[in-house]
């Protein structure tokens, strides 16, 4: 007997788009933007005080702290 065979079901929506965290966006921005500026914390303590992931914060955070768009903050990370 041919048992049928029941497709698998994504648990997550495809297409993407802000997860749906409860999380202070703002505090996030200013925590990246204190340890970009030095203070000591590393981005994956800040993705794990707020529960967000390291991916999370380069998706959403970064393009907001470089929104002049002119790769200030990408200059101040790579150096």
């Amino acid at each position: 007997m041919a048992v049928p065979v029941k497709p698998s079901r994504r648990a997550y929506h495809r297409r993407g788009g802000r997860p749906g965290l409860n999380v202070d966006f703002v505090s996030v921005c200013d925590a990246v933007q204190g340890a970009i500026q030095g203070n000591g914390e590393t981005i994956t303590e800040i993705a794990a005080r707020f529960g967000v992931s390291r991916g999370w914060i380069h998706k959403w955070v970064y393009p907001v702290l470089d929104g002049a768009g002119d790769g200030s903050l990408r200059a101040e990370i790579e150096h």
